[in-house]
């Protein structure tokens, strides 16, 4: 591992860090409301991304992995916000 490659992995490492801490103080800060919880699942999508793009060493690459891996937490996190605003809606 070069050291512009240990660099960027520890940029990324702390970021998604950051992000993960983020989300467990806004989520439990929250209290159930609905644009902290929209935040927290903001932010599980980037956490996603940074590790389909970085980890799994897909950035570079173009295809329908790549796009697949990217709709997957997209299509789950949005199904987590509809509950999240059924929930709000029904009570």
């Amino acid at each position: 591992m070069t050291r512009q490659a240990r660099e960027q992995f520890i940029a990324t490492l702390a970021m998604l860090l950051t992000l993960a801490l983020g989300g467990a103080f806004v989520g439990g800060l929250g209290g159930g409301l609905l644009v902290p919880i929209a935040a927290v699942l903001v932010m599980a999508y980037a956490k996603g991304r940074i590790v389909i793009l970085d980890f799994l060493e897909l950035r570079a690459q173009r295809g329908v992995l790549r796009s697949a891996l990217l709709a997957w937490p997209a299509v789950l996190l949005s199904l987590a916000l509809l509950r999240a605003v059924a929930v709000a809606l029904i009570g």
